[in-house]
């Protein structure tokens, strides 16, 4: 086998697991609203359809999608994520495992304990 054709079929393998690699998904989230859930009352349609949104996350997703990021900055965001919420984790278990020994700073003071 020659080098161009080894060379051509290496450009192609690396270009597919390139492609791979790459996300291909578009916004599915499909909001509804209907009147009969609001009983014809325009404003609380409004409302409940900006909860929905906020609830499915859709504006954050395009405001995401909406400029570049560069892979360094994708995965310093996940890194970021990810080391939040194991400090997170840690904190809760902390908060589990140690007792403390709870004083309440305003009680009245004994007359032996009192400072002059």
């Amino acid at each position: 086998m020659g080098f161009h054709r080894y060379h051509k079929k290496k450009v192609k393998e690396m270009a597919h697991f390139r492609n791979k690699n790459k996300r291909q998904t578009n916004i599915t989230g499909v909001v509804t609203v209907t009147e009969k859930d609001c009983h014809g009352n325009a404003e609380k349609m409004v409302r409940r359809f900006i909860k929905k949104v906020r609830n499915e996350g859709i504006v954050e997703e395009f405001r995401e999608r909406s400029r570049y990021k560069k892979p360094s900055e994708v995965n310093a965001e996940r890194k970021r994520e990810r080391r939040r919420a194991i400090e997170k984790a840690n904190k809760q278990q902390r908060e589990l495992f140690t007792t403390r020994k709870t004083t309440n700073r305003f009680s009245r003071q004994s007359k032996n304990n009192r400072r002059s």
